[in-house]
């Protein structure tokens, strides 16, 4: 099993701060209910799987997550070292305490339109003075106490806000603590591509596996195996037909890791194997 060490500093007994060192490739489904976070990635490279989209994150990179759910999948480093990665959560009632229940107004709702549940934060040097400061107090633990947890998490909010010139975070935290709703459809053809199990598309969807099967079958009148083979399959014709990609290439592309199960599998829908389709077509 992949080693996972976590640290954290804590208020009202909610963790606020942590840093974590594990080992990939590592797997983590998160749901948050009134909680958010931020990240910072030390170090480390993973997809972000959020229920209507993907992000492509890397060492520096630094995010916002509201209320909602997600999978994170982090892949193996180049050299073979550990991932690491910088979080601090929020949570309504941390907030208000830390604020003496005057909330900035930023955090109030606004009549913006609701962005993603996921932000990329610019990383300039602000950030990353900030975050080295962090990483003094997790050297020296003893140093630190509720006093200096509350100013720290004041000046990321303050941090993040100053690095936002498009106005995203802004909006993020007008509404990050409220979910955002989607649509089945929407979350199902966002991730018809990826690597994702039917376990985690349930789990964008709010159902059990077995309701999340009754649902689609419902929705696309097949099963989501069915249809989800079909689709990945028609995306590789039209791929084998309008691109020079190598065979691999595409096989990934349609959310295939394995190119002898995606030639197989091609060779059933259309008897006869991908590389020959494609010389077919000179």
């Amino acid at each position: 099993m992949a080693s996972f060490d976590l640290t954290h500093f804590e208020l009202l007994d909610k963790p606020i701060f942590g840093k974590a060192v594990f080992e990939p490739p590592f797997k983590a489904n998160s749901s948050f209910v009134d909680e958010a976070r931020f990240v910072f990635i030390i170090k480390g490279k993973s997809n972000l799987y959020v229920p209507n989209d993907t992000l492509s994150l890397e060492t520096s990179d630094s995010f916002l997550m509201k209320c909602d759910n997600f999978v994170n999948i982090w892949e193996k480093n180049e050299d073979d070292e550990k991932s690491q990665v910088m979080v601090m959560h929020f949570y309504p009632d941390v907030l208000k305490h830390i604020y003496d229940n005057n909330i900035p107004d930023v955090f109030k709702s606004s009549e913006v339109k609701p962005h993603g549940p996921v932000a990329k934060i610019k990383t300039n040097e602000m950030l990353i003075n900030y975050i080295k400061s962090l990483e003094f107090y997790f050297q020296n633990p003893s140093l630190m106490n509720d006093e200096l947890i509350k100013l720290k998490v004041r000046e990321l909010i303050q941090v993040m806000l100053n690095s936002d010139q498009s106005g995203v975070i802004k909006n993020m935290f007008s509404d990050l603590f409220k979910a955002n709703a989607y649509d089945f459809k929407e979350i199902i053809h966002a991730h018809l591509y990826e690597d994702l199990s039917l376990q985690d598309l349930a789990f964008f969807t709010g159902l059990s596996l077995s309701t999340f099967k009754r649902k689609f079958k419902t929705v696309f009148n097949t099963s989501p195996t069915q249809y989800i083979k079909s689709k990945r399959l028609e995306k590789a014709v039209s791929l084998l037909q309008t691109t020079d990609q190598r065979i691999s290439e595409i096989a990934y592309d349609c959310g295939f890791n394995d190119i002898g199960y995606f030639s197989k599998l091609f060779k059933s829908a259309y008897q006869v194997s991908p590389s020959d389709y494609k010389k077919s077509l000179v």
